[in-house]
């Protein structure tokens, strides 16, 4: 479930946005401002992607707010004036959140070996690490991903989102 904040001051705008979000079941609508200062009061916990209409009238305007909310390190998404149709914001979003955790070189090693079918034992022979630090790193692992809205529970989940990130064919 991939949690969004909208910054949108007009009507028309946000209730677009806020009907796209409803049709996807995969994204959930966390807090609504009309700019920076009030999302900032608006959420309680940081939603994984925030939409920025670039149409925001601020303080700061919405390019402003953009840049200032990925300079902390969020994913930011632009709204363009006209922009995309509702069917394609989720799109937006699903693909500003694609590109998956930030991992280790060892997480990633972890990861490739055991997605790609091997033990976890094997896949931490394979890194030159110990079974029980392997496990730590996968733990590490579905933890980034769970923190990107991108569940990864299982096994076949984790081979999944390395799959969807282009680490294993």
């Amino acid at each position: 479930m991939i949690s969004v904040s909208l910054v949108i001051d007009d009507p028309g705008t946000l209730v677009a946005a806020m009907t796209s979000l409803a049709a996807d079941p995969g994204l959930r609508l966390l807090a609504r401002a009309r700019s920076l200062e009030e999302l900032r009061s608006a959420e309680s916990v940081p939603a994984h992607v925030v939409v920025v209409h670039t149409e925001v009238s601020g303080p700061p305007c919405g390019a402003e707010t953009v840049r200032l909310l990925r300079a902390e390190g969020r994913v930011a998404v632009p709204l363009e004036a006209g922009g995309p149709p509702e069917d394609r914001l989720a799109v937006s979003i699903r693909t500003a959140t694609a590109a998956g955790p930030r991992l280790s070189g060892q997480e990633r090693a972890v990861l490739l070996g055991y997605a790609s079918g091997l033990t976890l034992t094997a896949a931490a022979r394979r890194a030159g690490i110990r079974p029980a630090t392997a496990k730590k790193y996968l733990e590490r692992v579905k933890q980034k991903y769970a923190d990107c809205g991108r569940n990864a529970y299982t096994k076949l989940d984790l081979a999944s989102r390395a799959r969807e990130d282009g680490l294993i064919g």
